[in-house]
């Protein structure tokens, strides 16, 4: 059991987050949790708290603002906490054509990869000036692949594992660890969240998808153990080894007429 070690998981008001939170409860960590949903954050708070003798503070906040990381950074200062664990799980996809999303991605992309580099250059200087400390970022198998329909999203997660891959260099040598977890489909509302309303790529995603808890746990356990990168799941991570292999131009007509496939039904369901 860890005894007065803490750690700070974004996205925590559910899915994977939620159930990161759940974990290092369970093994002692004391928690500070992170989401624009305080409401659902404080319910988590009671729960855990009930089940475990761990401190817990809540923080609300928008992480895809200006700023936010300085913002949740303040609020460990002002309650004195030193964050041992950093787990930047907070993201956000979107789905469609890149010229008809337009703007839409910018947001997107601030807390995908702005906010997450922000997160880990101030709480990476306070774990390297402790000499102490490990970093989970969280990014996709997409991240992979050139992927249309999905393409700034895809890029974003490409930017998190080339970003933490790097950051671990850096750190390693005052005794922080980084780590980036690469999963695929997921069980959660991420679908519905980025958009997608076929009901035929639905239903691929959740029976090819892993449950946010089995994603959780891969990513707990590769944090804690110190792997540099891991991609959760074993079909994830021949799908990656074969992308590895395949010319990127012709991977992405190939992902681009599967795409087609999967969500042929849209233009009927409308």
């Amino acid at each position: 059991m860890e005894i007065n070690k803490w750690a700070l998981v974004t996205g925590a008001s559910g899915g994977v987050g939620k159930e990161i939170a759940t974990i290092l409860a369970g093994k002692g960590y004391n928690l500070v949790l992170v989401a624009r949903s305080g409401d659902k954050l404080e319910e988590l708070k009671k729960e855990l708290s009930e089940k475990n003798k761990v401190e817990i503070k809540c923080f609300s906040c928008d992480l895809s603002k200006d700023n936010a990381a300085h913002e949740v950074f303040n609020f460990c200062e002002s309650e004195k906490i030193k964050i041992d664990l950093l787990m930047n799980n907070a993201g956000c996809g979107l789905y469609g054509s890149s010229i008809e999303l337009g703007d839409k991605a910018v947001g997107m992309l601030k807390l995908n990869i702005i906010t997450l580099t922000q997160m880990c250059a101030i709480f990476g200087k306070d774990m390297a000036e402790r000499k102490s400390g490990s970093i989970l970022n969280i990014g996709s198998i997409a991240g992979n692949q050139p992927t249309p329909m999905f393409a700034s999203y895809a890029a974003s997660k490409n930017y998190v594992l080339s970003y933490s891959l790097a950051l671990r260099h850096e750190l390693g040598k005052y005794g922080v660890n980084v780590t980036c977890v690469q999963p695929g489909y997921i069980r959660t509302s991420f679908d519905n969240n980025c958009g997608i309303v076929s009901e035929k790529y639905k239903k691929f995603s959740y029976k090819n998808g892993m449950s946010a808890y089995a994603v959780a746990k891969c990513a707990v356990n590769s944090v804690l153990a110190k792997r540099s990168y891991v991609r959760a799941g074993f079909g994830n991570k021949v799908t990656a080894f074969a992308s590895g292999l395949i010319p990127k131009n012709f991977l992405a007509w190939c992902i681009s007429n599967s795409m087609k496939s999967l969500t042929s039904d849209t233009k009927k369901a409308n």
